[in-house]
């Protein structure tokens, strides 16, 4: 009888066990150990744990924050679990910006650093630097966390100060910020513009952008190209001229807009 390939044994068999037999893996040998610390097997594992009817639901409250199992094949009640906090900051205090594949990009109010934190290993990363890179304001900034095609998990951070805007993005990869160029002669930085949270879908980060009175003549949806590294506009959907709102959401990997208008 003819041995599975590595690959086959790894990634069609391994990576669809739950967490705690993963980890227990580990231990089997080295060549298992690396392979299973490399993205291309994380990613593996998170797409069969996304489809998983075991998951965990984040509640975040006032003093705590904690972890509820829900299984869809078999509800029931199941204790919660409490998350320690590797870094200070009290609940109230953090605002969570993106999640992907169980990582969290949370902003610190005290000190408006970034943090990419995964609260199952507890393991985290502060992206601040001393070039004022990684450091948020929730009023002005908008923030994506995205996955790119070399594997590399990406933030991409759209940074608003005193008139002007400046796109960094911090590569998990290189453990580095960099600047990504904007569209030319386009208003977005204006404060009158207000920045939706960033929705991923496909191969694109899309922001819904819109002025503070929210006439329709001034909303537009902007794409982020996570793999060209390029922004564009597109045009949002024909609405009376209203008073409107538009908000995004990923359904299957599709991109849906829901459109709120009210007559003046």
């Amino acid at each position: 009888m003819s041995c599975l390939p590595f690959l086959v044994v790894m990634l069609d068999i391994i990576a669809r066990l739950p967490p705690k037999n993963v980890a227990q893996c580990k231990l089997v040998c080295k060549e298992w150990l690396d392979f299973i610390l490399e993205r291309k097997f994380v990613r593996a594992h998170c797409h069969y744990m996304r489809a998983s009817a075991d998951q965990k639901l984040l509640m975040v409250g006032w003093k705590t924050i904690e972890v509820h199992s829900l299984n869809y094949k078999s509800p029931g009640f199941i204790v919660p679990r409490g998350v320690a906090r590797p870094f200070y900051a009290h609940p109230s205090r953090m605002f969570f910006l993106a999640s992907l594949d169980g990582m969290l990009c949370v902003c610190l109010q005290n000190t408006c650093e970034l943090v990419v934190w995964n609260p199952l290993t507890t393991k985290f990363k502060k992206l601040a630097n001393s070039n004022s890179q990684g450091f948020y304001k929730v009023d002005s900034d908008a923030l994506g966390f995205f996955v790119d095609s070399s594997d590399d998990y990406n933030i991409l951070h759209i940074k608003r100060r005193r008139g002007t805007m400046t796109v960094y993005m911090y590569s998990m990869e290189l453990n580095s910020w960099s600047t990504v160029r904007f569209l030319k002669h386009r208003p977005y930085h204006h404060y009158t513009y207000l920045w939706s949270p960033a929705t991923l879908c496909g191969g694109g980060l899309y922001f819904v952008v819109t002025q503070r009175r929210g006439r329709s003549d001034g909303l537009t949806v902007i794409r982020f190209d996570v793999n060209s590294k390029s922004f564009s506009e597109l045009c949002f959907p024909n609405v009376y001229d209203d008073e409107v709102s538009g908000s995004l959401v990923n359904i299957n990997e599709e991109l849906h807009m829901y459109v709120l208008y009210r007559k003046l």
